[in-house]
């Protein structure tokens, strides 16, 4: 009887040792089971965010590179002025023309616009370049047109114009008054060509060869 009894005293509490080991794994599971997983989102948000980092951080150097390039190196800009000056070497005088920037010149160093002027304006140079404004310059060894000439057409006293590029122009042969009649000194220099600056000048002079 006593044998019996022990042996029920066992079964149970065997019985109740399983019992609870059973209740312990399921607990376990079910916090488990109960843990916050990361969201897709957030997963993917952490993966992609230093590759974003260090593409935008590429995408600053660029523009601060871009951005330095422009203030260290001077180009030509839409408002850039564009000035075309011409020494005359036999007169010492200058013209300045200011021309319309062409389209394909914005954007332009100093360098790009050089060789541009040297590939299709061989006999000019660039005298100064900055943003503001560009001096481009060629010299031409003869009178500019600002001048008047007394000389000889057909044996007669005549005035001429300077051309553009020096030659002379008749503007005016005085039929009556054939160089012959004066003295040779002043034949050698109407032949050689008087070069006078304005009207008022030419003619002071003409009154001295004209009767």
């Amino acid at each position: 009887m006593k044998k019996n009894s022990l042996f029920s005293i066992i079964v149970v509490l065997c019985g109740l040792t399983a019992i609870g080991m059973l209740s312990g794994y399921y607990i376990g599971i079910k916090k488990t089971n109960q843990k916050p997983q990361p969201s897709i989102e957030n997963v993917v948000d952490k993966h992609n965010a230093p590759d974003d980092t260090i593409i935008n951080n590429a995408e600053i150097d660029e523009d601060e590179d871009y951005e330095a390039g422009l203030i260290d190196e001077e180009r030509i800009g839409p408002n850039t002025i564009l000035e075309y000056k011409t020494h005359f070497e036999e007169c010492n005088h200058e013209t300045v023309e200011t021309k319309a920037l062409e389209k394909h010149m914005i954007n332009m160093t100093k360098n790009a616009f050089e060789e541009y002027i040297k590939g299709s304006h061989p006999k000019w140079e660039v005298e100064s370049f900055s943003h503001e404004k560009i001096v481009v310059k060629i010299h031409k060894n003869h009178l500019c047109q600002a001048h008047y000439i007394i000389g000889e057409k057909n044996g007669k006293i005549a005035v001429f114009k300077v051309g553009e590029n020096g030659e002379w122009l008749v503007e005016k042969i005085y039929n009556d008054s054939p160089i012959s009649l004066l003295k040779e000194v002043d034949q050698e220099k109407i032949e050689k060509g008087i070069v006078v600056d304005s009207e008022e000048e030419l003619d002071n002079i003409l009154e001295n060869y004209i009767s």
